[in-house]
């Protein structure tokens, strides 16, 4: 899955959990701006701390049971990499262009 920033925030691929990325063109202040306040530069170049309720919300229906379950491994794994900063409930990912 990867988030789509254009006109508008989107979650595309949401059934895909081997990949998690923002999808834009810009650098890590612009995609800062577009999230509103739902994301923040991570001290490494060119990545995102995204909130993790945020993508629950982008997903909309396609967050059934099993979705939530395959998400929070996901999660899991994210974790173990060091890509969660558990108190602010936010998962990292890196930032490239679309296509």
């Amino acid at each position: 899955m990867f988030i789509a920033i254009a006109d508008t925030i989107t979650l595309e691929d949401p059934g895909n959990f081997r990949e998690f990325h923002v999808a834009m063109d810009g650098d890590v202040t612009a995609a800062v701006t577009a999230f509103d306040g739902r994301a923040a530069a991570s001290e490494r170049d060119n990545h995102l701390w995204i909130d993790i309720a945020f993508v629950r919300e982008l997903a909309g229906d396609a967050a059934d049971a099993e979705w939530e379950a395959q998400f929070d491994g996901m999660l899991a794994y994210a974790n173990s990499k060091g890509w969660i900063d558990e108190p602010a409930n936010r998962v990292e990912a890196h930032i490239q262009p679309p296509g």
